[in-house]
């Protein structure tokens, strides 16, 4: 079966299903310019100054202990503000508008579903958007983040940082609590740019894989699409479009 004739039978699974919510990982984003996980760890062990694994930096301790150094390789990898939704990101959003999906589920610290006016999303461990000082927990968006080289609460003068790296990447539990009911009511699952997705392998009800190179999960799917995100999400706006005349 061709990947056209896979998205033509994703639109009538979508069609038929009560409730669909998608799962995404970084495979959304790298058109929007973020690099997915080895694209980061590459530009840190290019970096001259920085001799330490990827998810080191993502820590409370050392941020507190290099407030500057993290900043500084934090704005290189993770902290990309002036990147925009990608085209998968904006059909889903149109998809939701449309009552196509129920929910969206992702493991991406991007903050573009939200960019993209999306409703109903889950961040597992936050986002670029959720900052606060290590002192009162004062909250401050990504604006305030891109506007201070060093940000530091001006209530109190401690460090702000990302919630994933004040938690260690420690996943937020009312955030974990709201993607698994999403996962437990849905009839339709559609697993996008990951090879890991929390809660959703083994799920009893159908479930659509989307990505570019093949998951250790692929054998549990109804479907399996191995091809671009914006490409499949492209062939699916056309689809529904033409459905509605």
């Amino acid at each position: 079966m061709s990947n056209m004739e896979k998205i033509i039978c994703l639109a009538e699974l979508i069609l038929t299903a009560n409730k669909t919510v998608v799962f995404t990982g970084a495979g959304i984003s790298t058109s929007s310019g973020y690099p997915d996980l080895e694209g980061m760890q590459k530009i840190t062990q290019r970096d001259s100054k920085f001799h330490d694994d990827l998810l080191k930096l993502l820590t409370n301790r050392f941020a507190q202990k290099n407030p500057a150094e993290f900043y500084r390789l934090y704005r290189k990898t993770h902290f990309q503000p002036q990147n925009r939704p990608s085209l998968a990101h904006r059909v889903m959003t149109l998809m939701q508008k449309k009552k196509l999906l129920a929910g969206i589920i992702t493991m991406n610290l991007d903050h573009l579903h939200t960019s993209a006016n999306s409703k109903d999303v889950v961040e597992y461990w936050g986002s670029i958007n959720d900052n606060y000082c290590v002192a009162a927990h004062h909250y401050f968006d990504m604006e305030f983040i891109a506007s201070h080289s060093l940000p530091r609460c001006p209530l109190d003068g401690s460090l702000v940082l990302p919630i994933f790296v004040e938690r260690n990447m420690t996943a937020i539990k009312k955030e974990l609590e709201r993607g698994q009911k999403m996962v437990n009511n849905a009839d339709l699952l559609l697993l996008c740019g990951t090879k890991a997705a929390h809660g959703v392998p083994g799920h009893p009800r159908k479930m659509v894989i989307i990505n570019k190179w093949p998951t250790s999960f692929d054998s549990q799917a109804e479907l399996v699409i191995h091809a671009d995100l914006d490409w499949v999400f492209k062939q699916l706006a056309i689809i529904f479009q033409y459905i509605e005349k």
